[in-house]
């Protein structure tokens, strides 16, 4: 059996200190951006897991995670506030020589459009209210009826954006990495369901269908629709950006994660299949994705050619 070596994850403060050793001896360097499927969550330490924790790579390899729990990726290219980020991505001297860019992305930007309320006055989350009120959806039509089509085109427009906007630090005159693989994910189908990740901390489909008034028989079909069209977006992403943005070479690398994780039943309210809550996965869920995320072989063959 090939020789596996976990991740060694560095937080950001543990650069410039006697930690970074872990990332100088390491074969792969990983810059790591994200949302709470990167992080530790909201949840205490000890109830929290996420993907890094449990992967395993063919080399050793270190990671320095800006992944924070609901971080939207609009967030993350926000160079003013993600100045750190920025610095150790193309900072000039500041900057390091990463192999790859991890990314997980677009889940929190979904539930903000998911959770708009019809009554918003800001007009860029106005424009982006992904759901219908039953006095403006069609009667028929499948569970896309629900959805705003002008909405997704402006959500999908906003992701596009963020991309553009991280490739472009990437390939930045200051950038030690230009041109290296980002390593996206889609997410699996979480179960629309009354299971928050604590007090006042969700749910979030279930409260957004519910309020909507989408029947519950729908609410599972729903998810798995837009987590469809998401993966497919991220499938045609660096044709998109080279079509339409002038990008040369985008170098996006989806990761797909679908139909990795065990359902929780509807009607459950707590950790249930390979779920801890609404929309984050158990110990043992993170588990089975760092595994679906290992098997996927351009992962090795795209941070191998950027480490060559």
């Amino acid at each position: 059996m090939a020789t596996e070596f976990p991740v060694g994850i560095l937080n950001p403060n543990q650069l410039h200190t006697d930690k970074e050793a872990v990332l100088n001896e390491s074969t792969w360097r990983l810059l790591v951006q994200g949302d709470s499927w990167f992080s530790i969550g909201q949840l205490p330490p000890w109830l929290t897991g996420n993907i890094l924790f449990a992967l395993r790579f063919p080399v050793s390899s270190a990671a320095v995670s800006y992944a924070s729990p609901g971080k939207t990726f609009a967030q993350m290219v926000d160079w003013h506030h993600e100045s750190s980020f920025d610095a150790v991505l193309a900072g000039g001297r500041l900057a390091y020589q990463w192999d790859a860019i991890l990314l997980s992305a677009g889940g929190n930007d979904l539930f903000d459009a998911i959770l708009t309320s019809p009554d918003e006055t800001d007009p860029g989350k106005a424009s982006r209210r992904l759901l219908l009120m039953p006095a403006e959806r069609p009667e028929s039509g499948g569970v896309a009826r629900y959805v705003r089509s002008v909405a997704w085109v402006n959500f999908l427009r906003l992701l596009t954006d963020c991309f553009e906007a991280l490739i472009e630090k990437r390939d930045s005159a200051g950038s030690r990495s230009r041109f290296v693989p980002i390593l996206v994910h889609t997410y699996d189908y979480p179960q629309p369901r009354w299971a928050p990740a604590g007090p006042g901390i969700g749910p979030w489909l279930a409260r957004a269908f519910k309020d909507y008034q989408i029947p519950p028989d729908d609410w599972l079909p729903l998810t798995r629709h837009l987590i469809q069209q998401w993966a497919q977006f991220l499938s045609g992403i660096n044709a998109a950006l080279s079509r339409d943005r002038g990008i040369v070479n985008p170098n996006v690398a989806p990761i797909n994660l679908i139909g990795t994780l065990t359902p929780a039943p509807a009607g459950s309210t707590g950790e249930s299949g390979d779920w801890r809550n609404e929309i984050h996965p158990s110990f043992h869920g993170y588990g089975k994705l760092a595994i679906a995320y290992e098997k996927q072989v351009h992962i090795a063959q795209n941070v191998a050619a950027a480490a060559a």
